[in-house]
């Protein structure tokens, strides 16, 4: 029987972060006008907890920028998918997961047209079996229904399966509930607290490229 390995896209598969923060440097410098997108992340706490519209709103704001938030993230949009990349090690390890006999999944919360361009921008559809994108699905992380839709697919069952993603309430809750084994990229984050009521992961990774060892079994 196949087994089961899904991931989330953004932040996980490949860098959104470092994309956006490329991104606002071109904005800033084209328009001329002075700060740090570090300092603007870390100020607004956007880039994982915003909206879209918050974090464009407060892109403007915070940089004083002579620009509309809704035009800036329609030429976001556009530009971002140009300047992505995936982790280090993400194409051998799906490699190494298929030639191990895994079906492969990407599950992601997003708009469909947005969250494919980013896939096929990368080349990270030729490594997967399967993507489910919850605009198109009609289903949301941690929603069970999406990790369902993408083990029928795959053709793979849900038990003894991976979700691999950096965010506790929709990628270590959703895989939880769903009855798989996660791991959960924190990137430099607070560890999550029982006592506070977060999701508990199996295992909390620092690379992405950890994932693929855990889920080989490899030392």
């Amino acid at each position: 029987m196949p087994r089961l390995a899904l991931f989330d896209l953004d932040d996980t598969l490949i860098s959104s972060k470092d994309a956006f923060v490329a991104w606002i440097g071109e904005v800033v410098a084209e328009h001329g006008v002075g700060g740090d997108a570090h300092s603007f992340l870390e100020k607004e706490h956007v880039f994982w907890t915003g909206t879209p519209d918050d974090t464009f709103r407060g892109l403007v704001e915070f940089f004083a920028l002579p620009a509309d938030p809704a035009d800036l993230m329609h030429a976001y949009r556009g530009r971002m998918v140009e300047l992505l990349t995936p982790y280090p090690g993400v194409q051998d390890g799906l490699e190494a997961l298929r030639d191990a006999g895994w079906r492969i999944g990407i599950v992601t919360n997003g708009f469909g047209d947005f969250q494919n361009a980013k896939i096929d921008a990368v080349g990270l559809r030729a490594y997967v079996d399967v993507v489910c994108i919850s605009d198109v699905e009609g289903t949301w992380k941690p929603e069970a229904k999406i990790f369902e839709l993408a083990s029928d697919r795959a053709g793979a069952p849900l038990e003894g399966g991976w979700m691999i993603g950096d965010s506790l309430a929709a990628d270590i809750a959703g895989g939880n509930g769903a009855g798989l084994h996660t791991a959960w990229l924190h990137h430099g984050r607070p560890l999550p607290s029982a006592a506070a009521g977060d999701p508990q992961p199996e295992y909390i990774i620092e690379r992405t490229a950890e994932a693929f060892d855990l889920i080989l079994g490899r030392p």
